[in-house]
């Protein structure tokens, strides 16, 4: 009896970690002139707009833009700074990339859940921080922590920054720990000066940086089907919790890629624009770049689907183990009754041979 309590229990606590929780935003207060694009089509931004999934925010050079998350959280959106609020194709996705420029952030502390804000080479995976982000044009990305924890991690490796240190992660790049030292103005204006020189360069970093997100996704796919016949087999709390807690890796890591991907794509396009007009090799190049981040969000959309069906099976197996349960206790009772029919006692008796 208390074997199977303890499954119950197991399995509905893992099936309320398995949703991800999105968070509302809107625009408390600007600065300058901002523009927000949704689906093709671009406004000014004020005060008291709400920001949804796929949306673009751009600033002008001296601009500022503030949004609340409906937890009190905060970004910052300085100037000449492009950001996207989440991914159109995940429901209720309140992560942000920043695809170049520079935010800060202010979140309290989640009692559960995370929030996360990436760029084209990174996630910073946030549940009660203070930092500062910054993106150069050519997608390279640094982050400075001014108070609390903050997880940095990427394709090839992870970090835990602590209160008063920073992080530098170029693309094809682990991110790599430092102290926090210069200005996030100086370390752009140098990334950004060296890239006229270093384009055809970062080109190719690029390129091998968007193939391994497809690696990586064709990895995931088949690791899916394994997961998917795992949970389909899970008959007992060890299993559902094995099940469970590869369902909820698997999430989180396609949604990481998606977003990394997304703002991958983005900076190519910008490149593309601001350089392959000079340069038609360039552009060709870039935009060979940009089909095959495509082609990857592709599969990152057939794994999520594939996610969801897996979570389906979760149910079942749930739901199965549940029945089950309660069919055994319907016996134990069925058999008690039958027992007593058979073996007439004193009541006395009869409470001393149920305990």
């Amino acid at each position: 009896m208390k074997s199977n309590l303890k499954i119950i229990i197991a399995g509905f606590l893992l099936l309320t970690l398995i949703p991800m929780y999105g968070y509302s935003m809107k625009v408390t207060f600007f600065l300058g002139k901002s523009t927000l694009t949704r689906n093709g089509k671009t406004i000014n931004l004020k005060v008291g707009d709400n920001v949804s999934s796929g949306d673009i925010i751009k600033t002008t050079k001296n601009a500022v833009v503030e949004l609340q998350y409906d937890d009190t959280s905060k970004i910052t959106i300085k100037g000449d700074t492009i950001v996207q609020i989440g991914n159109k194709h995940v429901k209720d996705s309140g992560d942000v990339a920043v695809i170049s420029g520079q935010v800060t952030g202010k979140f309290v502390k989640l009692k559960k859940g995370e929030h996360k804000l990436g760029t084209p080479t990174t996630i910073c995976a946030v549940r009660g921080t203070e930092f500062t982000m910054g993106v150069s044009k050519g997608g390279d990305s640094r982050v400075e922590l001014t108070e609390g924890k903050l997880d940095v991690r990427n394709s090839y490796g992870k970090i835990e920054l602590n209160e008063g240190s920073s992080a530098d992660i170029d693309l094809t790049d682990k991110p790599e720990e430092g102290d926090i030292e210069g200005d996030f103005e100086e370390w752009r204006s140098g990334k950004d000066e060296f890239l006229e020189d270093d384009i055809e360069n970062q080109a190719d970093k690029y390129q091998t940086h968007i193939e391994n997100f497809g690696e990586r996704s064709e990895a995931d796919a088949k690791s899916l089907v394994e997961i998917n016949e795992l949970t389909k087999k899970a008959a007992t709390k060890d299993d559902l919790t094995s099940a469970g807690d590869l369902i909820v890796r698997a999430e989180s890591d396609n949604e990481d890629n998606m977003l990394m991907n997304e703002a991958s794509k983005n900076s190519v396009e910008i490149l593309k624009e601001d350089y392959g007009s000079k340069n038609k090799a360039i552009k060709d190049k870039f935009q060979s770049i940009a089909e095959r981040c495509n082609a990857v969000q592709q599969q990152q959309l057939k794994n999520q689907q594939a996610i969801q069906k897996v979570k389906e099976e979760y149910k079942k197996a749930y739901d199965n183990i549940m029945k089950k349960f309660k069919d055994d206790k319907i016996n134990i009772f069925k058999n008690l009754e039958e027992y007593k029919k058979n073996n007439p006692m004193k009541k006395d008796e009869t409470k001393e041979e149920i305990k």
